[in-house]
């Protein structure tokens, strides 16, 4: 019977699998008949034990992560008889759901009446005004521009074409994506000026590497709004904190950062015009439940030598 090594940070009662389950602690020795496994599953562990791992199972022949983002496994250049099945779909609603939260944060100005409630102060703002003319106040009729239309960033595009804005996507490849346009890359520049707010719902590669460069930044309009619920590799954070500290766009509402946890001393903390939130996109009640329906699918598939779910084409684009 083939054998699947599972962190003990999976800290929740699993289905019965068809396969035997070896579990281990991420933080103590491995007992080297553990490395003799046929699968593994990766949550929780940290990078310096997944490097140990993958260069030590010669019997390894399938990875299942339970994250959206499996840059940390494929960054390890595992063997192309190992494949590597991603955790698609299991934090697409709680990640849409911040996107859409964000968004409206951003274009409601809660975070400016957050303030203002701290100070007991009874300032509308801007919405004490006829609003007219350009600006970014509600997702109604606003035109939002989505860089990542995977399973994520599609069901933000529904989420958010259903408070009547208008979506389109930026992706590897150009053509229509569950009825939203999307646009190949070299078209990126010309749309960034025609946008109220950007979405940044991409994966960590070496191509989405400083994604949001400065020079695109400066393309945005001056009440453009910046979200980032991917990873935060995708923006040049010095560049967009200059744009930020100057008031050359609208703000920024960021999940992520290019490093986690965001120091204590970074300027995004204190800027009027910026939202943050420490990285809590994904999981979500649901996702035990989820993430143990995928795992039993899979590990049905595995050992029945069928086709994987999910599994990762490792040049795939977003």
């Amino acid at each position: 019977m083939p054998t699947m090594l599972i962190p003990e940070t999976v800290n929740w009662t699993l289905p019965a699998l068809p396969l035997e389950v070896k579990r281990f602690a991420v933080n103590e020795p491995l007992d080297p008949v553990l490395l003799e496994a046929d699968a593994l599953l990766v949550w929780g562990i940290p990078r310096k034990v997944l490097q140990l791992l993958v260069k030590t199972m010669p019997n390894l022949r399938w990875v299942q992560t339970l994250t959206a983002g499996i840059d940390h496994v494929l960054a390890e250049n595992l063997p192309s008889s190992v494949q590597v099945c991603k955790g698609e779909g299991l934090h697409d609603a709680p990640t849409a759901e911040l996107a859409v939260a964000l968004l409206l944060s951003a274009a409601r100005k809660l975070h400016q009446f957050r303030d203002r409630q701290n100070a007991a102060s009874w300032d509308k703002g801007a919405y004490g005004q006829a609003l007219e003319g350009q600006g970014f106040y509600s997702l109604e009729g606003s035109r939002i521009l989505i860089a990542g239309m995977g399973s994520i960033g599609l069901d933000i595009a529904h989420k958010l074409a259903a408070f009547g804005a208008k979506v389109e996507g930026v992706a590897t490849t150009a053509g229509t994506r569950q009825g939203f346009v999307t646009h190949a890359l070299s078209d990126l520049e010309r749309l960034l000026p025609k946008i109220d707010a950007l979405v940044l719902a991409l994966p960590h590669t070496p191509n989405t590497q400083h994604f949001l460069s400065r020079a695109r930044i400066a393309l945005l309009s001056p009440h453009a709004w910046v979200v980032n619920i991917g990873r935060g590799s995708a923006i040049d954070e010095v560049a967009l904190i200059e744009v930020l500290e100057g008031k050359k766009i609208g703000g920024a509402a960021l999940d992520v950062f290019e490093t986690e946890p965001l120091p204590t001393d970074s300027k995004l903390w204190a800027l009027e015009n910026v939202i943050l939130t420490p990285h809590v996109g994904g999981g979500g009640p649901r996702f035990r439940a989820k993430a143990s329906d995928l795992l039993l699918r899979n590990a049905t598939h595995f050992v029945k030598n069928e086709p994987l779910e999910y599994l990762v084409e490792r040049s795939r684009g977003y």
